[in-house]
């Protein structure tokens, strides 16, 4: 009968999740938990991780306290520190995959290279890399913002005599010892990096077109009685986990326009960090951002300003203009000699889910849609492209708390919306175009009362200055808002069934049947 969830129907739903990283994995776990279980998750690299399997860097670590920066239920209880380094985190996740029992649904070593809604059968036609065509009645993308490295279009990029790499395609046949090295960028990654390797080098510069503040980042280790309660105690692992949660969630009122006078305060507090380490007034200047703090990334590093303090190591404030055979050109006509060239160039962080191309109803294509930037209602859906949705999509990023939470969040939304496509006896919801109007409107509105709109440097705007990045409430605000699936904000339809597809008792087509 339309509109009853019997048991075990939710296995006749199948979905496909594009990428292996904490939201794909989420996403997966979420759906497993309630009964789906007609999954497929393809990755395009042999293991799960994501960015943390691909940012194998010295110095990689996560900038979030990993008891947050955790699944809520698959909390772990002896991290080395409070900043889990790369490989830990990746260990983390590759147990977690085998935990909830995930790699049975994942395809490794597999790319999606485009994806088309097919109105007649209502479903989507995803394509791989290998040619292969697999259908799905939902897709779950999960690429993330910060999967494709970005290297500037530099001229001669490609007449440089030594190695050269971006630090999240890390070479590590390449002993550094004793060359002479160029970091090109500041941003997270550099400031992990340039400590790590400063004192295998014989000579190190930093060419950055803009700094960024950088504060302290605590060390704090647990004793043996903390490490003992915690691995003892789930409930204090999550008692834990809750304390820390609600500690960074009240510094989400830091990026208001309202808390002007404590940004001020703090800016005050860090030039005179900046000028007690680094004494050349050039350097100095090149050290310190010239725009308001918090409208861009926040990094934590102890060792960034005494590295650059050391005498082998340089600072130089400007763009790069162009590579030759044995270093590059600065824009403003210095010449940097070096060994090998670092790329800590960032992510194309506002192409969401690109190169993929995804068409939806009527063939739109979502590159056409996102011409002037992406937006989606909430992050997770667009109107056009039914049954499609995203984890850590426009406008999900955050600063101010973990972004494990959000895609939780995702995740349970993602789950509460296929429900219901089971429960209205299968077919499509697609978001209606007044809903996501409505939704960019106070989105707009609210990004108007941060810092973001401040036309800072960075990713969190794309290159016709709309911020296609950042989340401007709370993590709770976020909660509220995505813990109903309304689906009087979608409309629903049904596919015509072809002659040679099986259907079943809700009306949708048994696909696992007819394509194997």
């Amino acid at each position: 009968m339309r509109g009853t969830l019997r048991s075990g129907s939710n296995q006749r739903l199948s979905v496909v999740i594009v990428g292996t990283g904490f939201g794909g994995l989420a996403a997966a776990i979420e759906l497993r938990r309630h009964g789906f279980t007609n999954l497929q998750m393809f990755e395009r690299a042999e293991s799960v991780g994501g960015v943390w399997r691909d940012n194998q860097y010295p110095g990689a670590a996560c900038d979030v306290p990993s008891p947050i920066y955790s699944f809520s239920y698959a909390l772990k209880p002896d991290w080395s520190s409070l900043f889990g380094r790369q490989g830990e985190i990746q260990r983390y996740l590759e147990q977690v995959a085998d935990e909830f029992d995930l790699r049975q649904h994942i395809r490794f070593n597999c790319e999606v290279v485009a994806a088309k809604f097919d109105e007649v059968d209502a479903i989507w036609r995803i394509e791989l890399n290998s040619g292969e065509i697999v259908h799905a009645d939902a897709l779950v993308m999960a690429t993330g913002q910060l999967s494709r490295p970005k290297i500037p279009s530099v001229t001669g990029i490609d007449r440089f005599a030594g190695p050269a790499f971006h630090s999240a395609e890390w070479d590590h046949s390449v002993d550094l010892t004793g060359k002479r090295v160029i970091v090109v960028g500041s941003g997270a990654s550099a400031i992990q990096i340039v400590p790590a390797i400063a004192d295998q080098v014989s000579e190190l510069t930093v060419v950055q077109r803009s700094p960024n503040w950088v504060i302290r980042k605590s060390k704090r280790v647990h004793g043996p009685i903390a490490r003992f309660v915690l691995e003892k105690s789930r409930a204090m692992r999550k008692a834990h986990h809750i304390l820390l949660f609600v500690g960074y969630e009240f510094r989400w009122p830091l990026v208001s326009r309202r808390a002007k006078l404590i940004r001020l305060a703090s800016e005050w507090w860090y030039r005179r960090v900046i000028r007690a380490h680094l004494k050349d007034p050039k350097v100095v200047r090149a050290a310190t951002p010239d725009y308001t703090m918090l409208c861009n990334r926040l990094l934590l590093s102890n060792d960034w300003y005494p590295t650059l303090a050391k005498q082998h190591v340089h600072l130089v404030g400007s763009a790069v203009d162009r590579v030759v055979e044995d270093g590059l050109i600065t824009a403003d006509g210095r010449f940097i000699e070096g060994d090998v060239i670092v790329w800590c160039t960032g992510f194309k962080a506002s192409e969401f889910l690109g190169p993929i191309r995804i068409s939806g109803r009527g063939g739109i294509e979502l590159n056409d849609v996102w011409r002037h930037g992406a937006e989606a209602y909430l992050g997770i859906t667009v109107p056009g492209f039914p049954n499609m949705f995203m984890m850590f999509g426009p406008n999900t990023n955050s600063i101010t708390n973990s972004i494990v939470f959000l895609l939780e969040r995702q995740a349970a939304y993602v789950r509460r919306g296929l429900q219901q496509i089971v429960c209205a006896g299968g077919g499509w919801f697609d978001l209606k175009s007044l809903e996501h109007e409505q939704f960019q409107e106070w989105l707009q509105e609210k990004l108007n009362e941060t810092v973001f709109t401040d036309s800072c440097p960075g990713w969190y705007t794309n290159s016709e200055g709309k911020v296609t990045a950042m989340w401007p409430m709370s993590h709770l605000t976020y909660a509220r808002k995505t813990r109903r699936f309304d689906s009087a904000k979608y409309d629903h339809g049904f596919g015509q069934v072809s002659s040679s597809g099986d259907v079943d008792a809700l009306g949708t087509v048994d696909r696992s049947l007819r394509e194997h």
